[in-house]
């Protein structure tokens, strides 16, 4: 099956030729035909929106009275207001009657939901974690989030979170701060051979991020951090901490940068996402001094007929005088290749890229129902059904490791993946790893 490895690499480098290739040439800024008609903006009116302010809506606009637009621009624009998550159906339209005028009309849906879950969390051995997430959001109208949520079982955690992206509105600048306590199994495997056995560690932190917002599509971001570690082994061996202790106390900060032109953020058709963060841990402070790169970048365009092609690659080195082996990069756990979801691999670096083709089998529709006694917003949602087909390769090693392709994991398969925007999605995909093996994957939310 090594033709199958061959076969996904190549893809995978196929379309970063393409996007190159497509991206040397001039791009429209705003994403529409220079044969389409232009007209006038003068005013916006913004309708439907019972709780959230109307600041929140237009600050996602790429246009503003005084600009001249195009019903492709009003079309995306539509999109990228969807993609607050905020809304159901989002409609915006120029004027039947007041060909200068905008109309912006929004129907809210319900912010406040407990999503309970089940994790498979260590598939070798079948253990699950099971828990409840609760959202509120948006609960004064700007767009602010509050999240708890708890994990019980395999990995168990208490997470809290408050975020609000217009703390001070008129300089663009938003705050997210947030604690949790976590009891998770180790994962690395040689740092269990070197204790002798399993051991867990006791994880409690605190974060304060500040990101100011330069435009719609930029985005500047610094966090600060304290984690506070405790494992429970009193073997000490070389990796099992930063401060070569039974414990860890580590401030860390992180600094990060984001690019999003995607049209619907949540499925995206076409537009780019780039994501680059350093993270610094420990400052000296006993003895620990260790950093994390993490870069990503995705790519989705629509060629035609409803066919959409999108693509992926993310990588992450950790380096320094000590990297715990908590910090490593893993495979197999929140990243992983598609055909090879119960292989694990570790190490100071990982590469992970994806190329996927979907076309609709069913396209995008607003849908909702009255029922009695339950809010409309709760009954309505936007729908679709697209058949995808993929192909992942990934990668985790060590610093002093020799570069070889021919080490990736790689796999390919189909699925089907139904849309329930703006609340979730649900996949069903089988996939075949490169030495022949498959597996059904099944899971909630975007490959990526």
């Amino acid at each position: 099956m090594i033709e199958v490895k061959k076969i996904t690499i190549l893809l995978i480098l196929g379309s970063w030729i393409l996007t190159f290739s497509l991206y040397a040439q001039p791009r429209l800024y705003k994403w529409d035909s220079p044969n389409e008609e232009h007209f006038l903006v003068d005013s916006i009116k913004i309708s439907g929106n019972d709780k959230t302010e109307d600041f929140i809506i237009l600050r996602e606009l790429t246009f503003q009275p005084g600009d001249t637009v195009t019903e492709s621009q009003l079309k995306y624009n539509s999109e990228r207001i969807f993609s607050l998550n905020l809304f159901t159906k989002v409609e915006v339209n120029r004027d039947s009657i007041n060909n200068t005028k905008v109309n912006i009309k929004v129907n809210e849906s319900w912010y406040i939901y407990p999503v309970p879950f089940i994790d498979r969390a260590d598939k070798s051995n079948n253990n699950y974690s099971y828990g409840i997430d609760l959202l509120y959001k948006n609960f004064r109208g700007r767009n602010e989030n509050l999240r708890a949520s708890v994990n019980f079982g395999y990995d168990p955690y208490l997470f809290l979170m408050f975020d609000n992206p217009v703390m001070f509105y008129n300089d663009q600048i938003g705050v997210t701060f947030g604690a949790s306590y976590s009891n998770p199994q180790n994962k690395n495997i040689t740092a269990k051979y070197l204790n002798g056995g399993d051991f867990k560690r006791r994880v409690y932190s605190a974060f304060l991020s500040v990101y100011k917002r330069l435009n719609q599509f930029n985005t500047l971001s610094l966090s600060g951090s304290f984690d506070y570690v405790k494992f429970s082994t009193d073997k000490y061996f070389l990796g099992l901490s930063a401060s070569e202790k039974t414990f860890d106390r580590t401030f860390g900060l992180t600094a990060g940068y984001e690019y999003d032109s995607r049209d619907l953020k949540q499925f995206p058709q076409r537009g780019i996402y780039t994501g680059i963060s350093f993270t610094h841990k420990g400052f000296g402070i006993d003895n620990t001094n260790y950093n994390i790169l993490g870069v990503e970048y995705k790519q989705f365009e629509k060629i035609f007929d409803g066919l959409i092609t999108r693509w992926r690659v993310a990588l992450r080195h950790a380096y320094g005088r000590l990297v715990p082996y908590y910090a490593f990069s893993y495979l197999g756990y929140d990243e992983n290749v598609r055909g090879h979801s119960d292989d694990r691999r570790e190490g100071n670096n990982l590469i992970v890229s994806s190329f996927e083709l979907s076309y609709p089998v069913l396209q995008e529709f607003d849908f909702s129902i009255k029922l009695p006694l339950i809010p409309r917003s709760l009954t309505s949602a936007r729908i679709g059904i697209f058949l995808t087909a993929f192909t992942d390769a990934g990668h985790a090693f060590n610093n002093n490791y020799h570069f070889r392709i021919k080490d990736f994991y790689a796999g390919y398969g189909g699925g089907i993946t139904f849309l329930i925007l703006p609340y979730n999605a649900l996949r069903l995909e089988y996939a075949v790893g490169d030495k022949g093996q498959g597996e059904l994957v099944i899971g909630t939310g975007f490959a990526f």
